[in-house]
Order: structure tokens, then sequence, then C-alpha cells
């Protein structure tokens, strides 16, 4: 089977733009940058963004930086998908926003936090289908929500394991 979709799994700490101080973290430089490729893939400013803080132990600040972040390189439509429970991801509210989604953005924290709220609900179906058989489906994610991508994904341990 040929996937249609685009997975953009992103090391963790990615440049939201947020640290004017200091020169590479203008505007100009988030323009060039891994979240400006994601809106690309996604379709363009235009294109429907939301963003599933889920791993996150600050989910609401985590949801305003990257709204931040997107609206400096111009989005309009974004959308913090706040799940924190298996019921959040059934609620007819969130299935709507991953129907009509043009990218899922997933943030950093603890990828089982994302397996344990999200995985095996409808929307997670959804975004398994819309990723098997949508030209231009995006699902983005860092640190954690890369880690989610995965079909075998690590979720504890030690160096030592």
């Amino acid at each position: 089977m040929k996937v249609k979709g685009t997975l953009i799994p992103i090391g963790g700490n990615e440049d939201k733009g947020d640290r004017n101080t200091h020169e590479q973290y203008t505007l100009e430089y988030i323009e060039t940058g891994i979240l400006s490729r994601v809106v690309k893939e996604s379709g363009g400013l235009n294109a429907k963004i939301i963003v599933i803080p889920t791993a996150s132990s600050i989910p609401v600040e985590v949801g305003e930086n990257y709204i931040d972040a997107f609206s400096k390189l111009g989005c309009t439509n974004i959308h913090v998908l706040d799940i924190r429970s298996k019921e959040d991801s059934e609620k007819e509210e969130s299935v709507n926003l991953i129907k009509t989604a043009n990218c899922i953005m997933f943030s950093g924290g603890n990828q089982s936090k994302i397996s344990d709220k999200i995985g095996g609900t409808t929307i997670h179906q959804i975004m398994i289908d819309r990723h098997n058989n949508e030209e231009g489906f995006v699902i983005a994610g860092t640190s954690a929500g890369a880690m989610a991508m995965a079909t075998e994904m690590i979720a504890g341990g030690s160096s030592t394991d």
C-alpha cells in the first residue's frame, strides 16, 4: 500500500521565533525553519493546523506558543485541541477538527500520554485513515510527538537498557 499523507517528525525544541534577543531567533530565521516547512507541506498559510499538546505537562502554554509561532509565519487557521482523556478524543468537536484539518501538530513532552489518551480512539483511526489515503494531509510532531508516530514507540527505560 502506498501512503499518500506526509509525516514530519521533528527532533525537538524547534525554533518558534520566541527568543528575540538573539539574531538566529528572528522571524526571518523561523521563515526558513521546520515550522515553515510544516506550513508549506500542509497547503500554505490558510491551512487548518490543529495543535495537540497532549504530551506536555503544560498544554495550555505549549498550545499558546504554537499559536504564536504559526501566527508569526502568517497562518490564520490554527486551533489547539487540548486532549486530556480518552473521552476528549471521542468528543464530536475533536472528531470534527481532525476530519477537517490539513495538519495535525503534536507537541513534545511524554509520548506515553499521547498513546494513553489518543491511541485506539476515533480520532486516532481518522488520522491513520487520512494519512494513508489523502495527499496533502500532514501529521507533524516534535520530540514526543515524533516518537508517537512510530509503530513501535520507545516509552521508557534507562541508558543501560
